[in-house]
């Protein structure tokens, strides 16, 4: 169940806590092709599921005030919209207010506490409002529910690997890197989150594969 989400997409949030104008790449949010749990998830209206979707692809192309606008509409269509109100959250977070941010997904898990894209966003939220504790609480959230998640593996790391913490932030970074090695090897080679870490023998290993 790894989250696949394309290059453009998969290096500019997760790793951040900086915004969109970190480097391209890094997925800003997991809402959009992360399986969510399967155990009784509320209906969404299909006007309302069609918006969320239009949201999601504009937020994917870097487009977060129509992806805003879009989840507005979906929640006007259905305000028990869960993956809406995901979205809009982790919008808002990047976009504007982590804290409110918070406060959007924390209602969609109220809707839908088994909603796992929810619980990235969460983490990712709670990372880009310097809530680290926290934010690697929810990355393991998602961890447990999709073992193969590279992008929360890369998330901790480099949580981690921003406090200095070497031994935990390369054992995460190498379970990331074990999963989508290009990319992984890729995010962290231009990311400034390891950036005390390049002449490391331990994590140039990493990135050479050996």
């Amino acid at each position: 169940m790894n989250i696949k989400l394309g290059i453009p997409l998969v290096i500019a949030g997760i790793l951040s806590g900086c915004g969109f104008s970190e480097a391209p790449g890094q997925p800003p949010a997991s809402s959009s092709k992360m399986a969510v749990a399967v155990q009784n998830p509320p209906s969404v209206s299909p006007d309302s599921e069609e918006l969320w979707q239009q949201a999601l692809s504009a937020y994917q192309n870097w487009d977060e005030e129509k992806a805003l606008q879009l989840c507005n509409r979906a929640l006007a269509a259905d305000p028990r919209n869960y993956k809406a109100l995901s979205t809009k959250g982790i919008v808002t977070a990047f976009h504007s207010s982590p804290e409110k941010g918070i406060q959007m997904i924390q209602q969609a898990l109220s809707i839908y506490p088994d909603y796992t894209a929810g619980f990235y966003d969460m983490a990712m939220a709670l990372k880009l409002s310097g809530q680290y504790d926290e934010s690697i609480q929810w990355f393991l959230k998602v961890l447990k529910k999709d073992p193969a998640n590279t992008w929360s593996y890369y998330g901790i790391a480099t949580i981690y690997a921003d406090r200095g913490q070497k031994e935990p932030a390369l054992d995460y970074l190498r379970k990331a890197a074990s999963l989508d090695p290009d990319a992984v090897k890729a995010a962290a080679s231009e990311q400034a989150h390891f950036k005390h870490f390049r002449g490391d023998p331990d994590f140039q290993k990493i990135l050479s594969g050996k």
